[in-house]
């Protein structure tokens, strides 16, 4: 049964760890007069270098990527056209009392052209903004921070994770600082990423902000590698700076199918340690998509039966993708504290479904009815392995 494609607009934050691989090429688009007309990339990791707020600023600094700006402010919108949706991409790029005044300047700009303005993910202290300046915030999910100065879980809080570190060490496995990124270690995690793209829930390669590639903007990150006791490659985490936080992304937390038990959470637990160790303030492990931690920033606004229409929908596409288990993944480590993200669009009775549209669009390049049907060719798939597997048995049984 397919599933209603209004039910599915929330997928934006549904992707999470499992699909930077393949490179998103925009497509061109006829730009409006303030868009910049040569690449912007210089430009904009100038202002992620110091604006960078939100988690997925720098993963948004990709090839293709559009610049929107005012002659008046010192920062930038990054954004891409999806029918009449201008889709921009979490926080803009500005000084704090200025996000605001980009942002409307951004909506006002779209609404000339008869587009709806859209952000998304977009923090809470961008909500709040956003309400100032008339739009209306759907919560989509939480993000859980670790104040590095004082954390330190310890009690039965910390019992799964601490098992799991356990279970890893005794495995055999060691994690490692990446110093330098050479040829060797990109093919290594090349191929760790191949693996497990296959072994993830989800049946299709995404798009957008979702596109796994650990290595884009590699100077700017800092790397780490878990190895077995053979030294495999086994496991692997980028992390990305959030400088005006003083923060670090967990963006890229892989691991391979037949890794140890612990591995990822070794890895996640040394990263963490070693930021701490080096002056880091802060750092995210990112959105769980439809995680209910954290305090409400903004008021629902108009949408409030859209948020109750996100939870329920979740179950049904559970298959696609675990929401529960990464929350429970993210929840394990204890973090200091949750922070709620939105999607903040234009008022409008039609401007959900439109946003809706333009998202699934940006996620799921080859439209939700490839989803589904790459999702029931897998299945049908493994139970053709699982029933050739079970008349082997038999045949051995029977001795033939």
């Amino acid at each position: 049964m397919l599933v209603p494609l209004r039910n599915l607009w929330w997928m934006t934050l549904g992707a999470g760890y499992g699909a930077r691989y393949m490179r998103l090429r925009w497509q061109a688009i006829r730009a409006p007069r303030k868009l910049s007309r040569h690449d912007p990339t210089e430009e904009l990791l100038r202002l992620q270098e110091l604006y960078g707020y939100n988690a997925h600023s720098l993963v948004s600094i990709m090839p293709g990527a559009r610049l929107w700006s005012s002659p008046a402010i010192n920062g930038a919108i990054i954004y891409s056209e999806f029918g009449r949706v201008w889709l921009a991409v979490g926080d803009p790029l500005a000084a704090d009392d200025l996000i605001g005044d980009l942002a409307h300047r951004f909506v006002m700009a779209a609404r000339k052209r008869r587009r709806i303005a859209a952000f998304v993910p977009a923090t809470e202290r961008f909500a709040r903004e956003g309400v100032k300046i008339g739009l209306s915030g759907v919560k989509v999910g939480a993000a859980p921070y670790f104040d590095l100065k004082t954390w330190s879980p310890r009690g039965d809080s910390a019992k799964k994770m601490r098992s799991g570190v356990n279970q890893a060490r005794r495995a055999g496995i060691k994690v490692e600082t990446v110093e330098i990124v050479d040829e060797e270690i990109r093919k290594e995690t090349e191929a760790l990423c191949q693996r497990w793209l296959k072994a993830r829930r989800a049946a299709s390669n995404f798009g957008w902000l979702f596109v796994l590639d650990p290595f884009q903007h590699a100077e700017l990150k800092r790397f780490f590698a878990a190895r077995d006791d053979k030294g495999q490659l086994v496991g692997f985490l980028s992390a990305s700076p959030m400088p005006a936080r003083e923060c670090w992304y967990l963006e890229d937390v892989l691991r391979a199918p037949d890794a140890p038990a612990g591995t990822a959470d070794l890895l996640v637990v040394e990263a963490l340690k070693t930021l701490a160790a080096e002056g880091a303030k802060l750092a995210t492990l990112g959105t769980s998509p439809l995680a209910r931690e954290g305090e409400r920033a903004v008021q629902t606004g108009d949408y409030h039966l859209t948020e109750h229409m996100i939870h329920k929908a979740a179950a049904r596409l559970e298959r696609f993708y675990n929401f529960g288990g990464l929350r429970r993944f993210k929840a394990k480590f204890v973090p200091s504290w949750w922070e709620g993200e939105y999607v903040l669009v234009s008022r409008g009775m039609m401007v959900p479904p439109r946003v809706a549209h333009a998202i699934i669009r940006a996620i799921v390049p080859g439209g939700v009815a490839q989803l589904i049907t790459r999702q029931i060719t897998r299945t049908l798939k493994n139970k053709g392995k699982d029933a050739k597997l079970r008349m082997k048995n038999v045949k051995l049984r029977a001795g033939l």
